[in-house]
């Protein structure tokens, strides 16, 4: 049987996916270069080959995507993806590796561990671009399920059924104390010395409720005497006698950017560690150069190791 000729270009499906993302027409053309009117025509076209509506058109208030824009955003991601690996592939036929990779990170992370891993990547991949996203774990999941990100830097939190996890490194957590404080100079500190101190936490989502019920060993939780979401916040305060506070990730140094020093104690008790790892999408088939990028991952990941 033979097969029907497309009706629908990849130039069209690129503005879908831009516009879908931007929900305005201009803004869609800014981001592209191009006209107003090529995208406006470029996209009634593409409704017309596909025989449904993608965009409501809201006068002077932008667009909203249709159900079926909803439903065909992902696969229309997943095929210039595809396109792309093509390309990619003839071009790796010459001799080198091209590409983009949507990298997403859990905000607590991205400071400590991105720039890192991009920077010796790219060193031997010299043709490898990177759009990144630090956020919170809903938004990222949510990038995998919807195609807008290729892989996610994050711990094993209310991951769903259609996230593939490859756990990497198994980190339990550690106390942060002023250089000056009475415990500085013990080798390791209980949760019960920490009680009733003052607490500085990080206020992220999973990381508040974490650390919190470490202590529900020790029959209560700590009130926080300060808060922030800023990790290079919360390390400030500590250095600077507010209190102490509980991470998790390696730290190479604990020098804070103010000048003032902290230091790193591990617990006595016995308290769960959390676990990080790559998180992909099941249904988008990873393109050779975000395969690359996972497995140079994993080996830097895996060689992260907290020195207290």
């Amino acid at each position: 049987m033979e097969s029907q000729p497309l009706r629908y270009s990849l130039r069209q499906l690129r503005y879908f996916v831009v516009t879908a993302e931007v929900l305005s027409f201009t803004a869609a053309a800014k981001r592209l270069h191009i006209s107003q009117p090529s995208i406006s025509t470029a996209l009634a076209d593409l409704e017309i080959s596909f025989g449904v509506q993608l965009f409501i058109r809201h006068h002077a208030s932008g667009l909203s995507l249709t159900q079926a824009g909803r439903d065909l955003l992902g696969q229309a991601r997943n095929l210039l993806k595809i396109a792309e690996e093509l390309q990619m592939a003839a071009t790796e036929m010459d001799g080198g590796m091209t590409g983009a990779i949507a990298l997403g990170c859990l905000v607590s992370l991205a400071p400590p561990l991105m720039p890192g891993l991009i920077s010796r990547f790219t060193s031997e991949h010299g043709g490898i671009s990177f759009r990144t996203i630090e956020a919170h774990q809903d938004e990222l999941l949510k990038g995998l399920h919807d195609g807008s990100l290729d892989i996610v830097l994050t711990y094993s939190l209310d991951l769903t059924e259609d996230i593939v996890f490859t756990p990497l490194l198994s980190l339990p957590p550690y106390a942060i104390l002023p250089a000056t404080h009475r415990l500085a100079r013990a080798r390791k500190v209980s949760l019960q010395d920490l009680i009733d101190e003052p607490y500085v936490m990080l206020d992220l989502p999973h990381s508040r409720d974490y650390f919190a019920a470490l202590f529900d060993a020790v029959g209560s939780r700590p009130v926080p005497a300060f808060r922030s979401s800023q990790p290079e916040v919360v390390r400030g305060m500590v250095a600077n006698g507010l209190g102490y506070s509980i991470l998790n990730f390696p730290l190479s140094s604990t020098r804070t950017v103010d000048g003032g020093e902290f230091v790193i104690k591990r617990f006595r008790d016995n308290v769960s560690a959390t676990t990080l790892g790559i998180a992909q999408s099941k249904t988008m088939k990873a393109r050779q150069v975000v395969s690359r990028f996972s497995s140079f991952s994993e080996s830097y990941i895996r060689r992260l190791r907290l020195d207290t």
